[in-house]
């Protein structure tokens, strides 16, 4: 696995249960409030992607610390064998479906990009389309993501100061971090017109991020497995 749980189990009579349970918390909130940005995020027939494409990345975090919240109340014996294989089938459909998503960002990015430099009329189709993005509600949703994330970073130490040592984790994290700050430069970088442009290009890097995560959960779930089947054999 990524990260790993033994440091929870390891002295699970120090794990302070609350803290962690809250950060968890506060990550599927964190998920749920990029997957609703969709609604509020509107442009012409497409709804902002960066933002959204957000919870790839946090999905996989929230993922990770649901994990170690299990570890609390599953014994270790019945984790050891459901956890390998279902992070490698969860990860391999989520890899499959990011990549779908890149591509689709990809092409929406090249729509408004060659309309944007057709002028007369493909400009004027570009700003009728995505000209007015919600920028104002875009940066409200982002500060509220970065206050729901610094909260559980800092949850996460005080419910064990172990979770301080664990670098996958720790990478995890910060990943989360960058991709909500790439999307919050790339709205911030250009005028208000072209954020539908700068939107799309964070949507693709998040995205990256994204499948880079997927791809290393999906090997280290394997090698889990592999691990796991060698030992009962």
């Amino acid at each position: 696995m990524i990260v790993k749980t033994e440091l929870v189990r390891a002295d699970v009579g120090e794990l302070r249960k609350i803290p962690l349970i809250i950060a968890f918390a506060l990550i599927v909130v964190c998920v749920l409030v990029e997957l609703s940005a969709i609604a509020f995020l509107q442009t012409g027939d497409a709804p902002g992607l960066g933002i959204p494409y957000l919870a790839l990345v946090d999905g996989i975090l929230a993922y990770t610390l649901g994990l170690m919240v299990l570890t609390i109340v599953m014994p270790d014996n019945l984790q050891a064998k459901v956890q390998g294989i279902v992070s490698a089938i969860i990860s391999f459909f989520l890899a499959l479906a990011t990549i779908v998503l890149i591509f689709v960002a990809l092409a929406l990015l090249l729509l408004m990009v060659g309309l944007f430099f057709a002028i007369p009329f493909g400009t004027a189709i570009y700003f009728a389309e995505w000209g007015d993005f919600p920028k104002g509600a875009a940066a409200a949703i982002l500060s509220l993501l970065m206050l729901l994330k610094i909260g559980a970073t800092i949850c996460l130490p005080i419910a064990h100061q172990r979770f301080l040592t664990a670098k996958g984790l720790i990478l995890m994290i910060l990943t989360s971090f960058l991709a909500t700050i790439i999307v919050s430069f790339l709205h911030g970088l250009v005028p208000g017109g072209l954020v539908s442009i700068t939107d799309a290009l964070a949507a693709i890097i998040v995205g990256i991020l994204a499948l880079i995560w997927a791809i290393v959960l999906l090997v280290g779930s394997i090698i889990a497995v592999v691990q796991a089947l060698t030992t009962s054999v």
